[in-house]
């Protein structure tokens, strides 16, 4: 970049906002959202994991510590991990949140949904030992990698076992 302004790129950028718009809205429109400047990765992740899960949203979008309360009265935090197909450059670090019960994580390659994973917070460390962890405090956090997510996705019954709940597409 040159550094001088560049009038014919702000017209494209504009134009491109142009075309994003109307998506975004019909985006909204099925999440039964009628506006929203937060990012629509959780807006979809929240609304995902509910329909999975059932239960009542939480009755604040923004508020801290969780999504969702099961009819069991269980709390759900909601988070995504969203990355290109061919590789990962982001991961994710699932932690213990107090007065949480159970963490979801919906995973994202190339804006398309890879699978939900939901972790019992409380049972961290077993699932970190099955997936050969080495990293400190697992009792409350799990360094999330797509070895991980790998690993369970390819053998989930595993991880049924310790607790978690896997959806693999097309998530029946």
């Amino acid at each position: 970049m040159s550094g001088a302004e560049d009038p014919r790129r702000a017209r494209e950028l504009l134009g491109a906002l142009d075309a994003y718009r109307p998506a975004r809205q019909a985006f909204l429109g099925a999440l039964g959202l009628p506006a929203s400047n937060r990012d629509p990765f959780a807006e979809f992740s929240e609304q995902l994991v509910h329909a999975l899960l059932g239960g009542k949203l939480a009755a604040s979008r923004v508020q801290q510590g969780h999504d969702l309360v099961l009819f069991d009265g269980r709390k759900v935090q909601v988070r995504y991990l969203a990355n290109p197909g061919n590789s990962w450059v982001n991961e994710h670090c699932i932690r213990r949140i107090l007065g949480v019960e159970l963490y979801a994580l919906v995973l994202f390659e190339a804006f398309v949904v890879a699978g939900a994973l939901v972790f019992p917070t409380d049972e961290l460390a077993p699932i970190c030992a099955a997936l050969g962890k080495r990293h400190p405090r697992q009792d409350g956090e799990l360094q999330f990698t797509r070895r991980n997510w790998w690993a369970i996705r390819d053998h989930p019954e595993r991880y049924h076992r310790l607790g978690m709940r896997v959806w693999l597409p097309p998530l029946d």
